[in-house]
């Protein structure tokens, strides 16, 4: 049964309603690259209704999207949603709400509070409109507006975000599935065949490394973090640091240091510190290496986020307490004691998070069924 034109909010009725009916559908997403891959769960339970069994994804930033779900069956086209911003109809012509008109999309979903997506879509002519509101010329332009304050249970799982969570409120209510335990994110083949090359020969766990955020105040300083790995190391295992090509200079300055305390700890080995930027290094194969890898510990970034859309147990370092989130996968954060300095966060507490994530992961990226 198909959701009703009528305006309303999930809120307002008790009853679980009937799983809807999309035709052709698009989710429009913003913010960071983190930020836009929260809602992949949301989106995919989503697709899932539609009579493509796919959902088109309007983002900022169309280029790294696009090659993070490239082998991903659910996703449809990725649509650069950059001219969108601050968009006034009444000002210019745009290119891309003309495209969005062509598209002939019956229904839209927005998981950022952005108006002027809104407004495009309304432009465009997309007679269903889904998403979060704020305010009420928001509501005005939504036939379905999810309050702000919506989201139940699902609020605490979004720490910082807790607004996230009505979208998740709807898909619940609507009879669709999140489907938390199976990943979001589908390995390319050829990816997977060069990531496998890449561990073959490195003993496990292996687990993936990021020291780096654009934000200061996230970035785990050099030090500290060698020092937590050469106690895990001890035990054995392979560390890779993966991040953006700006972190160069962060994982020169760490391989530096690990060398040095391989020679101060002959119990560990320079070739368990691998810095995944060299040869071959790409956001398809890292999409690989998270599926193949035991555990993700880093800062909270984009790759904790891929981390969590991958199913990855991850142990999370986060700024502060508030800004904890756990919406995917097993997921144990850690935070400062003083907020904003991770470099007050002991070795201790990361070995004891990375000890609750339990056994190593075993299953390989083709295990992963996807949610019907």
């Amino acid at each position: 049964m198909a959701l009703t034109h009528r305006q309303s909010s999930v809120s307002e009725s008790p009853s679980r309603p009937s799983t809807p009916d999309f035709g052709r559908a698009i989710g429009f997403v913003a913010g960071g690259i983190g930020d836009q891959i929260y809602h992949l769960g949301q989106l995919r339970a989503l697709a899932a209704a539609c009579q493509t069994a796919t959902i088109d994804i309007a983002c900022i930033h169309p280029g790294p999207i696009s090659r993070i779900l490239a082998a991903t069956p659910w996703v449809g086209r990725v649509v650069d949603a950059r001219p969108l911003r601050r968009y006034k109809p009444w000002s210019r012509t745009s290119e891309t709400v003309t495209a969005l008109r062509h598209r002939r999309y019956d229904t839209a979903f927005f998981m950022h509070r952005s108006t002027s997506f809104k407004l495009a879509a309304r432009t465009a002519g997309i007679p269903r409109r889904i998403g979060l509101a704020d305010g009420f010329f928001d509501r005005m332009l939504l036939d379905t507006p999810l309050a702000l304050t919506d989201g139940g249970a699902q609020r605490e799982a979004w720490g910082h975000r807790p607004f996230i969570a009505a979208m998740d409120e709807y898909v619940i209510r609507s009879g669709l599935d999140l489907a938390p335990d199976i990943p979001t994110i589908i390995p390319d083949k050829n990816a997977t065949r060069d990531a496998r090359r890449l561990v073959a020969s490195l003993p496990g766990p292996i687990s993936v490394v990021n020291l780096f955020a654009v934000d200061e105040k996230r970035r785990w300083p050099v030090e500290a973090a060698i020092e937590t790995i050469r106690q895990l190391a001890v035990g054995g295992g392979s560390f890779f640091l993966n991040a953006g090509s700006d972190a160069a200079e962060a994982h020169r300055q760490a391989l530096a240091c690990w060398h040095s305390a391989c020679k101060a700890d002959k119990r560990i080995r320079p070739d368990q510190l691998v810095d995944s930027l060299g040869a071959g290094a790409g956001m398809e194969r890292d999409v690989a290496l998270y599926h193949l890898a035991d555990r993700y510990i880093g800062v909270d970034s984009f790759t904790a986020n891929l981390a969590m859309n991958c199913n990855l147990p991850a142990v999370i370092l986060f700024a502060s307490v508030g800004d904890s989130l756990s919406y995917r996968s097993v997921t144990k954060p850690v935070t400062p004691e003083q907020p904003g300095d991770l470099g007050t966060i002991s070795s201790g507490d990361v070995l004891a998070a990375v000890g609750d994530l339990g056994p190593r992961r075993t299953a390989a990226p083709e295990a992963h069924p996807l949610p019907v």
